[in-house]
This record gives C-alpha cells, sequence and structure tokens, in this order.
C-alpha cells in the first residue's frame, strides 16, 4: 500500500496523473458494409470479388481508413445480406461528412444465364471494375455524423453497390466497368447499430 502511495506521488508531483481512473479515449467503433439489393425481378447472378478500403473524412481532403486492403466478396443482386468490409474497427469520433469506398483488384463475376441489358450470357463473363488501372473510388457526401462513444453502439456506412445501373451490354462490350458508372451508381448511407 506505502509502495502505491509513493508512486501516486511521484505521479502526481510530474503531473502524470497516473492514479486517476483511466479516460475513455476519444474512439468509438465504426464498420463499412456492402451490399447490392435485388431489384424487383434479379436478372444476375454471380459475385464482387477483390480488395477493398472505406474510409471516413470531414472535409475530402484527410481521410480515416477503417481497416487496410481487405479481401471480400459480395454476391450481386442478393437478399442474403451485407458483406463487411473490415469487420469493427476503431475510428475517432469526427464529426465526419463524407464516406470514401476504394475496389483495388476487384471483378464481377456474373454467371451464365444472367440477363445483362438485353443479353443473356451463354458463359460465365468476368467484368474489371474501375477500368484500365482496374480501381474505383468512389466518394458520397453525407449529412455529418459522428461515431459513438457507446461501447455498446457502432457506427455502421452502409454502401449500396446498385449492381443493376453498372452491369451494361457496354460494359461487357468492353469487358470492364468504368469509373464513371460505379460512381454514379452505388450510394452511401449511415446508421446506428447495437455491438
Amino acid at each position: 500500500m506505502l509502495r502505491i502511495a509513493r508512486w501516486c506521488l511521484v505521479g502526481t508531483a510530474f503531473g502524470l496523473g497516473g492514479c486517476e481512473d483511466p479516460v475513455a479515449s476519444a474512439v468509438g467503433r465504426a464498420e463499412g458494409i456492402i451490399s447490392d439489393s435485388p431489384t424487383a425481378t434479379p436478372t444476375i447472378v454471380g459475385s464482387l470479388a477483390g480488395n477493398v478500403v472505406v474510409s471516413l473524412s470531414e472535409d475530402g481532403v484527410d481521410w480515416v481508413n477503417l481497416g487496410s486492403p481487405n479481401g471480400v466478396t459480395v454476391q450481386l443482386q442478393s437478399a442474403a445480406g451485407a458483406t463487411s468490409a473490415h469487420g469493427e474497427q476503431d475510428a475517432p469520433l469526427g464529426p465526419f461528412s463524407r464516406v470514401r469506398l476504394v475496389l483495388d483488384g476487384v471483378t464481377a463475376r456474373i454467371k451464365a444465364g444472367s440477363v445483362i441489358g438485353a443479353v443473356t450470357l451463354a458463359a460465365d463473363v468476368d467484368l474489371a471494375v474501375g477500368g484500365p488501372d482496374h480501381r474505383a473510388e468512389v466518394v458520397v457526401a453525407l449529412p455529418p455524423f459522428t461515431v459513438p462513444t457507446d461501447p455498446g453502439m457502432q457506427r455502421t456506412v452502409v454502401f449500396e453497390l446498385r449492381s443493376a445501373q453498372w452491369l451494361t451490354a457496354s460494359a461487357l462490350q468492353a469487358g470492364a466497368v468504368s469509373d464513371a458508372a460505379i460512381q454514379a451508381a452505388i450510394t452511401a448511407s449511415t446508421r446506428i447499430d447495437s455491438r
């Protein structure tokens, strides 16, 4: 007991504050998820696979990544649910007003029998996402939001792929989905979820 009192006295003398209750750090928990909800009459069977990174920003200049590039597979036009980009991650509290999804080395793998435009695929088709460099960056502006400090809650960023808008006959001809097509289609929203 005497030893603890001495350390508290030393810590106080040097301004360390080591004998106080621990103070919660200014971080919360956040997660990025990706989904592709089915259209009224789904015509596509396939998946999107490759490396993704989800990021948050207040100003669109400085970004906080919710993890490092991670290989994921997202089922296209599927009601099966969303795919987590990185799992739950520590994140600063914010505020934030933009979210970003980077797709790097991602390929859309479409199964035979799927219908794109008016074309029924006779064989499986792979389409590079992001054009010649096989990379696409999607930034979406949102109403300002923060990451909760409550340890039982998390901020969830939801990216909706809306593949029906970018899986087109022109993408089939090019063998790739352009940056512009991906950027115009993908939407994002955020919500608070229980952990």
